[in-house]
């Protein structure tokens, strides 16, 4: 799917600020508001913009642990990844999930109130999800930098 310059504008200033009035985004990029908000649903019913959400402080809502956590399946069948998508949709605390190449077959980061969160979510629920042959967790020292928004910048 290829966007225009006007749509990468609005989908960077969107992500900048999702709250922005349509007459604000509108002078923002160049256009008046009916254009510009026609643009916008374009865009929402293309799927490019998927949803707009807040975005929260973790430790405000007292999740003050984070990791990463690489997982191997003893066999990558259809039916143990299946199994293994399954059981990560009902756990909260992990806040995304990535196939991944190498040794490992996914990454998921992990958010936990504390350390023994963290361990019963490993021990007591991953290590228990049939399939799960391994699991490495790696704890989250300092965020650097926080995805918060897609580059934009490559496409018009």
């Amino acid at each position: 799917m290829s966007l225009n310059k006007l749509d990468a504008r609005i989908v960077a200033e969107l992500q900048a600020d999702g709250r922005l009035p349509v007459v604000d985004l509108g002078e923002r990029i160049g256009l008046t508001s009916t254009p510009c908000a026609r643009r916008v649903r374009q865009l929402e019913e293309r799927g490019v913009i998927v949803g707009y959400t807040a975005i929260v402080d973790p430790v405000k809502l007292g999740l003050k642990v984070q990791a990463f956590i690489q997982v191997k399946l003893d066999r990558h069948t259809d039916e143990n990844v299946a199994l293994f998508e399954q059981a990560l949709a009902t756990l909260e605390q992990v806040v995304s999930c990535h196939a991944t190449t190498g040794e490992y077959d996914f990454v998921l980061q992990v958010m936990a109130p504390d350390l023994d969160a963290l361990s019963h979510l490993v021990l007591k629920q991953l290590l228990k999800i049939p399939g799960v042959r391994d699991v490495y967790s790696s704890i989250v020292l300092d965020t650097v930098k926080r995805p918060t928004r897609l580059p934009v910048g490559h496409l018009g």
